[in-house]
């Protein structure tokens, strides 16, 4: 295999994991209004009480420390994720079904 050959399998398979990486990020991303989980990244992350200062739901509780809320994620991501908590989509495989 020659440098050039080399060099253009480097950046296809680049450019593969960066779509790849990008499909899978766009599935988890949270929706503008509805269901999202919410992940606490540290221990003690105060969830609930953030989640309805930013006039959410409580539906039910996530994996882990996590609740599943219904709310607007304009109001949500930016105070959660300042305060170490992600939002994502909440999938029902992964919260199952909330009513």
């Amino acid at each position: 295999m020659n440098r050039s050959s080399f060099a253009i399998n480097t950046l296809l398979a680049a450019q593969l994991a960066i779509g790849t990486a990008s499909i899978g990020l766009l599935a988890f991303a949270p929706p503008a209004k509805g269901e999202m989980l919410l992940l606490p990244l540290r221990s003690g992350a105060p969830v609930a009480r953030l989640a309805r200062n930013g006039d959410a739901m409580l539906l039910a509780r996530g994996p882990g420390d996590g609740l599943v809320v219904r709310g607007q994620r304009a109001a949500l991501f930016w105070p959660l994720l300042r305060a170490g908590v992600l939002t994502l989509a909440a999938p029902r495989s992964w919260c199952g079904e909330v009513r």
